[in-house]
């Protein structure tokens, strides 16, 4: 951005700047000297996080990061700030105030005592000393909170009073905190620094202690819980052993192993015998018919079932079952030594029950009758023998599956015995160390500088503040200038026109007040009017440079209507035949013929032009005008007019067909120059239809308006114009802005 711009910005804004310096200046005078002075109080508190004193050097944590430090000191100061602490403080002093017992800091107006009549001050009062007593901050009930808050603000001794003068920081990089108040009472700045660091390290040894004591008792209770768990799972465990008779369970369960394996073995004997003992009789079957078999059955039975082999029998069944219940050797060797007497007993009466059978089957020995007999005998036996080791082993699996039950269930309590020890074991450590931990448990903050009372109050700093305030007007009435300078997308000046556009400016015309303008009188004599001197002398200079192009035909175009074209044209055609030139204005703005109709109506032809304009078939679109018709707005020699009778179709649809092109260069010959004036290019595309037809083309902006997206698209076809592009014109610039 142009500097020398930027500074006329300013200079010509130098009334606002020092308005601005002048007024926040007074206003901050006026200000500071209203208020009241003040006094300031300060203590200081030392949190021991930097004194050796503070912590013990064993402690893994003594040492700390300075990250970690600037928490804790943020920690500190945050709590001292919290509304729980200003409102004990609150709490404190309106106690002092208001109990009656000490000279009040503050005593209420009219006003202030109408507000707070109805309240019960002596119960608020004692509502506060509890709260004091409890180090409770928090929220009375709904109606005594709005009660103490109401008197709070009465005296200006809520929480949002407090705020307003109260610093709390730290000092530096020392472990110190710093707690500052500032009031119209030097002692009630004293009195309210001291309390709160009081509060404060009443309120942060509190809440340690309640920490180390919740922290013990905590740990207390989970050991208890879990000591009580432990008992309660040790307890279930014996009582199971007991009602279940576990008292070994490895023991019991070796026994029955044991027992399983003779009992097998004995089935398996017994299995042998009877396989044995079966195809022995089936073998002597052979030699027998059906009567003796039948005859040796009956012997059988009646052996079977004598009272010898019973005897035998019924012993062994007894002394088995003992066995099972109570295994030892001892029963084992009695249920053999029984086992060998029944069979002998067997062969015994097998061969007294042969003696009989004389007449059965002679051809048959005795031994052959008794060894069937006692083959009988055997299987009988083995196969009562076997069924009862089934059943016993049958009882003995269940009892191995029940023992087995057991060992799960009691494996189960054990397990959860250990994991509960575990756990019992790490509560006790846990409640040791917090025992520890509460035994030394310390409180490193302290008052390291107690309040006094200020002798003189604090310095307003008037004059800073009064410099200060006009300075920062000042400065913001600058930027604002200079901001505003910068959003301008206006054409006010030349600046902002070469800001917004690459076209080259060839000439600027500032604004003309007047309606009516006397062309001979405007241009032939010396004006006392300055902007008419300056407006003649800039289309003079405009003059110049459409004669330095060596052109004759000129389009005067705009991106936007309203520019001034019109204006603009007449001035440089009277402009030009001040040098006896001979111009033809030519109306090709079909959409707004706004300079035919300047023109007014003219039944005065020019032969040559009408027949020009009959030769090449555009004598309906145009007609012929003398600009020094009396009739006409401006009076101009050698000018002459060639209006359009209006319509909304484009010039390439007008001139189809016919001869505008051949018709300009006819008109070349008698005219010097020829201006063209087309429509907007934002609006419609006549301009750009017409740019073929010339040598030159001129754009009017008008600097009343502002560069907008359309604007910059036209302009961006106008430096594509095969550089038929002569220049802009800025019209209608303020006198302020020519420069």
């Amino acid at each position: 951005m142009d500097f020398g711009y930027l500074i006329n910005i300013l200079l010509r804004g130098k009334w606002l700047i020092m308005a601005a310096v002048i007024a926040p200046a007074v206003a901050a005078y006026l200000y500071v000297d209203a208020q009241d002075r003040t006094y300031k109080s300060a203590t200081t508190i030392s949190t021991g996080l930097l004194d050796p004193a503070g912590f013990n050097p064993d402690d893994p944590g003594a040492y700390i990061s300075s990250e970690i430090l600037d928490i804790s000191f943020n920690n500190h100061t945050e709590k001292i700030q919290s509304e729980s602490m200003k409102r004990l403080l609150s709490f404190k002093l309106l106690i002092h105030d208001l109990a009656g017992e000490k000279s009040p800091f503050r005593t209420l107006e009219e006003e202030g005592i109408e507000s707070i009549k109805t309240i019960n001050l002596q119960s608020l009062v004692k509502s506060l000393e509890e709260r004091i007593e409890a180090l409770d901050g928090s929220q009375f009930e709904r109606q005594e909170e709005l009660d103490y808050l109401e008197v709070a603000r009465a005296y200006e001794y809520d929480r949002e009073s407090i705020d307003n003068v109260l610093v709390v920081y730290r000092k530096g990089k020392t472990d110190l905190l710093g707690i500052d108040f500032e009031t119209e009472d030097p002692f009630l700045s004293a009195f309210c620094a001291s309390t709160l660091a009081d509060l404060f390290l009443v309120v942060n040894k509190f809440e340690q202690e309640k920490t180390y004591v919740e922290d013990f008792d905590f740990a207390k209770a989970d050991t208890d819980k879990k000591k009580a768990a432990l008992d309660s799972l040790r307890y279930s465990l014996n009582n199971y052993r007991i009602k279940h008779g576990l008292l070994n369970i490895s023991d019991q369960a070796q026994d029955i192993i044991k027992i399983k394996s003779e009992l097998e073995q004995l089935n398996t004997e017994s299995a042998i015998e009877i396989g044995s003992s079966a195809e022995s009789i089936k073998t002597i079957d052979s030699y027998l018919n059906k009567a003796d078999i039948n005859v040796i059955r009956d012997k059988v039975d009646k052996i079977a079932t004598s009272e010898d082999v019973t005897y035998f029998t019924n012993e062994i069944a007894v002394l088995r079952d003992e066995y099972i219940d109570n295994p030892s050797e001892k029963i084992y060797s009695q249920i053999e030594a029984l086992q060998r007497e029944k069979i002998n007993t067997y062969e015994r009466m097998a061969k007294q029950e042969s003696e009989d059978l004389g007449n059965i089957n002679k051809d048959l020995s005795k031994d052959l009758l008794a060894t069937k007999i006692e083959n009988e005998l055997i299987n009988s036996a083995g196969v009562a023998s076997k069924e009862a080791i089934t059943a016993a082993l049958a009882r003995k699996n269940s009892e191995a599956r029940t023992l087995l039950t057991h060992y799960s269930r009691v494996d189960k309590l054990t397990g959860d015995m250990n994991i509960a020890t575990d756990a019992y074991e790490t509560a006790k450590d846990i409640e040791n160390e917090a025992k520890v931990a509460l035994t030394k448990a310390a409180y490193p903050l302290a008052i390291r500088e107690k309040a006094n009372v200020a002798d003189e109050p604090q310095s307003s700093l008037k004059a800073v503040i009064t410099a200060f305030s006009g300075v920062v007007g000042g400065t913001f009435a600058t930027l604002a200038l200079l901001m505003l300078a910068f959003m301008d997308n206006s054409l006010s000046n030349t600046h902002q026109f070469r800001k917004f556009s690459d076209i080259d400016l060839i000439g600027t015309l500032n604004e003309l007040k007047q309606k009516n303008v006397n062309l001979k009188e405007l241009f032939g004599s010396e004006l006392k009017n300055p902007p008419l001197e300056v407006f003649k002398e800039s289309v003079r200079s405009l003059r110049h440079e459409i004669e330095q192009t060596d052109k004759k035909a000129f389009l005067f175009t705009s991106t936007k209507e309203q520019q001034g074209k019109t204006f603009l044209i007449i001035m440089l055609a009277h402009a030009l035949t001040l040098k006896g030139k001979k111009v033809l204005l030519i109306d090709t703005n079909f959409k707004n013929n706004s300079l035919t109709r300047m023109f007014g109506e003219n039944n005065m032809k020019n032969k040559l032009t009408s027949r020009l304009l009959g030769e090449a078939n555009l004598d309906k679109e145009f007609e012929t005008k003398h600009a020094n018709s009396a009739s006409s707005m401006f009076s101009m020699e050698n000018v002459d007019i060639l209006g359009n009778r209006g319509g909304m179709s484009s010039p390439s649809e007008l001139f189809a067909g016919k001869e505008f092109r051949k018709l300009l260069e006819n008109f070349t010959n008698t005219y010097d120059y020829i201006f063209l004036e087309g429509p907007a290019l934002n609006k419609y595309a006549d301009s750009k239809e017409l740019i073929e037809y010339v040598d030159k083309v001129i754009t009017v902006f008008s600097a009343n308006n502002s560069v907008d997206a359309a604007d910059k698209k036209s302009i961006d076809y106008l430096q594509k114009v095969n550089g038929k592009l002569m220049g802009a014109v800025l019209n209608k610039l303020d006198m302020a802005n020519l420069n």
